[in-house]
């Protein structure tokens, strides 16, 4: 780890940079396999056991273009309130068991029905299909009877604004969208070094990879929320920061922008805090703190 970054972090969250690293030095590879190996790695070493009073059921949903499968998680109470997560991953990692126990988690302590999907992941597939894949997902699961809140995390958190943004005048509209470390600003490029472009977990030469690896375009892309998007009647947003992340800057100038527009919105800084600082719920404070939050912008919303 650079020395500068020693100083920011506590001890906690040290040896969660630590362990995540142990597993991406594994494979001195740096194909698409490899990340993925040390990604699932990783994923299973942090994994907690499911509350035991959460159901959770694999389904499928066929649309023309694909079939896609999905998580349902039930408490079997009757609640009114449904959620639809989207995992983070850069648009080329993740699935129904990278994020199937903070979506256990969330379902535990508000009470509302998630679901988790296994959208499109590149480079089998390119853009924009996992944006396309996430707007459908939106309008099967939307029940004009339920609240709806939308969560998603890096670049689920871009694919949950995006759908935000783009039903932002309809009828049926989401209660609520919780963006955490969202990737909200397009390609960085050129000679714009980002603050924090070589933090622990993820640095810029990272999302250039992940962005490139997708097929993002440099200009007028989808995940470019802040500058290709009006931010008009958007719902009740909560967005939640990594201060040591190289996507940081991007959720202040999203802030910006809801902001100008009227948006009811929350800003939440994980102070000390690296991008995919939820995996450290419990082992950092800090994290555990910030996750509580969330809880409690999911049960007041809902």
């Amino acid at each position: 780890m650079n020395p500068k970054y020693e100083k920011i972090f506590d001890n906690e969250i040290k040896e969660f940079i630590r362990i995540s690293e142990t597993f991406a030095h594994k494979y001195v590879g740096n194909s698409v396999d490899d990340i993925r190996r040390s990604y699932n790695e990783m994923v299973k070493h942090f994994k907690q056991t499911r509350p035991s009073s959460v159901r959770a059921e694999d389904k499928k949903v066929v649309f023309k273009e694909r079939t896609l499968a999905y998580r349902c998680y039930s408490k079997g109470t009757d609640n009114k309130s449904d959620l639809i997560y989207f995992h983070g991953g850069g648009f080329i990692l993740g699935g129904l068991e990278s994020h199937d126990d903070i979506c256990a988690e969330i379902c535990e302590n508000t009470g509302c029905n998630v679901f988790l999907l296994d959208y499109s992941l590149a480079p089998e597939v390119k853009y924009p299909e996992f944006f396309l894949d996430a707007i459908r997902f939106y309008y099967y699961v939307k029940n004009p009877e339920r609240r709806l809140v939308l969560v998603g995390d890096s670049a689920g958190g871009t694919l949950a604004g995006f759908v935000s943004n783009k039903v932002r005048n309809v009828t049926i509209r989401p209660e609520a969208q919780i963006l955490i470390y969202p990737d909200l600003a397009g390609q960085i490029i050129g000679s714009n070094k980002r603050q924090f472009s070589d933090a622990p977990l993820l640095t810029q030469d990272d999302v250039n990879f992940y962005h490139n690896c997708a097929g993002l375009p440099a200009n007028k892309g989808l995940h470019d929320l802040t500058r290709n998007f009006d931010n008009d009647n958007m719902p009740k947003t909560l967005l939640v920061s990594a201060e040591i992340d190289p996507l940081a800057e991007d959720c202040q100038n999203y802030l910006g922008s809801l902001k100008k527009h009227g948006c009811d919105i929350t800003f939440l800084e994980g102070a000390g805090l690296p991008h995919g600082f939820l995996r450290a719920r419990h082992l950092s404070k800090k994290a555990r703190f910030i996750f509580d939050e969330i809880i409690k912008f999911i049960v007041q919303a809902k």
